[in-house]
Formats: C-alpha cells, sequence, structure tokens
C-alpha cells in the first residue's frame, strides 16, 4: 500500500534509489519521498538505513562516480542527526521466506527492516512495491 498523503510519521526506512536521489538532489525523488526527508532534516523524523544500503551506495557510486569522494559522503551522511544506520544481522535472514515476493536478495533484507520496525518505506522500486508488505512513499 502507498500512503498519499504526505502526514509525517516517527520514522521511516530509507531504500537506496531514494538516497542517491535525495543525495543528488535529483528530480527522480518523489514529491512525498521528498517532503519526509525534508522533515527529517527539520527534525520531524527519523530516517533508517540499512548497513544493505550503504553496501549498495558505495557500488554505485563505483559504477557510476555518483559524488567526488564516497568516504566524504559517507560521513557527511553518518554525521547527519535524522539519520540511524542500522546493522543487517544474520537473523534476518529468516525474514527472507516472508518477503518471497520481492526477488532481489537486498530489497528483501531492506523490506524486512521496515516491516520488523513498524515503518513505510522510501522507496519507488516497482517490485517492492507490488509486493505490498507494506507502507511504501514516493
Amino acid at each position: 500500500m502507498t500512503i498519499s498523503s504526505t502526514t509525517i510519521r516517527p520514522l521511516y526506512v530509507v531504500d537506496t534509489n531514494a538516497l542517491i536521489w535525495y543525495l543528488k538532489q535529483d528530480r527522480k525523488l518523489g514529491a512525498q519521498a521528498a517532503a519526509v526527508f525534508e522533515a527529517a532534516e527539520r527534525g520531524e523524523t527519523w530516517l533508517i538505513i540499512s548497513a544493505i544500503v550503504v553496501a549498495e551506495l558505495y557500488y554505485a557510486d563505483k559504477k557510476h562516480r555518483l559524488f567526488q569522494d564516497f568516504r566524504q559522503t559517507y560521513l557527511a551522511l553518518k554525521g547527519k542527526p535524522y539519520f540511524r544506520i542500522v546493522p543487517f544481522a544474520p537473523d534476518d535472514v529468516l525474514d527472507f521466506d516472508q518477503h518471497s515476493d520481492v526477488p532481489e536478495m537486498h530489497d528483501r533484507i531492506i523490506a524486512g527492516l521496515a516491516r520488523r520496525i513498524d515503518a513505510p518505506l522510501l522507496t519507488a522500486d516497482p517490485l517492492i512495491v507490488a509486493a505490498g508488505l507494506g507502507e511504501t512513499v514516493w
């Protein structure tokens, strides 16, 4: 289910593309997702980032040269008070079967995190949205 208003929740999980588009100030970032990032910047919500998203961000940077200095980008991201980077734990694989409608492993990890903490997921990924595993915002 996609939420259709910009009612700000206490926290959100951030998918990789949403994070890239936010960091790059790319117009691909949906209006509702942009509103959530802006609310976070004002201290109105928390944005949760899986360590898997950080790894995907690194590989996207290596492939597409997104940032001048990835290390600097990562440290700046980590230093923002509204972001919380959470680890991927081995026990999290036990959720994979609950998310079998999401074909890609990393996306299952991200969707599983959103489900476990009962938070909307900032994503435009059509396969995650179609899986209907929880609320998505774009």
